[in-house]
Parts: structure tokens; sequence; C-alpha cells
């Protein structure tokens, strides 16, 4: 009976062993693969403009000014960041009263000021103390209640002048840095990311 008590307990100490090494690898190969597909509902900013709110937002524990940018909300695959969203398929208050704002491809998207559906196209800018950018990647939104020309919209908030590369820290852009959009020419911090300097 001993023998067989012992045998036991060394398998259950080996499984809950085993079973501890794999969570622990999960979190690791979760952090090493920071973009993940999500199916569902998402805001997607990426032709989209902010404007700042004079408020502030911590984003991997820096403070940045904080922007709000219309979005339409769209339902079907996207990328998200699951370093920034641990649980990419809950929405930020676990309601369908908000979204998180992801990215896809889209060849046309709804557009403000009319919301209707144009052609993306993607062009870059420079950086310079009177043209800066906002990053809306993986940031908060509310569902907006009204429709505007047939297109469920989402207010997101999001970080003035913030990078959204790299994934796994905050850094402040700076003047001179390239950013791509597809926000129109003209638009107020235009929603988009820096391009990586290749060295």
């Amino acid at each position: 009976m001993k023998k067989t008590l012992t045998i036991l307990l060394v398998f259950v100490l080996v499984v809950f062993i085993a079973y501890t090494v794999n969570e622990s690898n999960k979190s690791r190969v979760a952090y090493e693969r920071a973009l993940v597909v999500v199916e569902g509902k998402f805001a997607f900013c990426g032709a989209s403009g902010a404007v700042p709110t004079g408020n502030t937002i911590i984003v991997e524990g820096k403070k940045f000014l904080e922007g709000v940018a219309a979005c339409p909300v769209m339902d079907g695959p996207s990328i998200a960041n699951n370093i920034l969203v641990p649980n990419p398929s809950i929405t930020p208050d676990s309601t369908d009263k908000t979204v998180w704002s992801y990215f896809w491809y889209f060849d046309s998207v709804a557009q403000a000021p009319t919301w209707d559906v144009l052609p993306t196209v993607n062009r870059s800018f420079v950086i310079t103390k009177t043209q800066g950018m906002s990053n809306m990647f993986c940031m908060p939104c509310k569902v907006l209640e009204d429709k505007v020309n047939g297109v469920t919209l989402a207010e997101c908030l999001g970080p003035i002048n913030e990078a959204a590369i790299p994934l796994r820290r905050a850094l402040r852009v700076v003047d001179g840095e390239t950013s791509v959009t597809q926000a129109p020419v003209g638009a107020t911090y235009p929603v988009g990311t820096i391009i990586p300097v290749q060295e």
C-alpha cells in the first residue's frame, strides 16, 4: 500500500511539474508571438485622424498626450498585439458597448467626414513639430449608438506621437521620422506608425 501511495504521489508531482513548465512555456511563447489573428468586431482606425483630448494616456508605463479618433466598426478577422491586450477576444469592458482597435488590410473602408466607403490610399509623411501622428493600435474604443451614413462608429482613445512598432515597449516618435498612414492628407494626427529604419 505504501509503495502504491508513493508511486501515486510521484505521478501527481510529475504531472504538476509538467503542467507548470507547459504553462510557463505558453506564456513565453505568447510573449514571443505578440501578433495574433482575432475574429470578431473591432474598430479600424488606419484611415482616420485623431484630435487631442487635453488628457494624457499611459502606454506600457509611459505617459503621452491622448487623442481621440472616430473609426468604423468592422466584423471579421483582425490582427491584435496580445502584449497590450492579453485577451484580445474580450472587449475593454466585456460588453458589446466597446471594442478594441485592431488592424486588417482593406482596399476600401468607410472614411470621415461622410463615412462613404472609399479606397484606402497608403501614404507616408515626415513627422515635424507641426505634423504629428497618433497610434490607435490595440486601444480601447466606445461604440457609438447612432450610425452615420449606415456605418457603426467607435471613438477610440490612443497616444499622440507614440510608435505602434516596436510591439513590446512604448517609444515616442521624433521629428524627422517617416510615418505611414491611410488617413487623407490634411487629417490631424493621422493614425499610423513609423517605418523602422534598416541598419
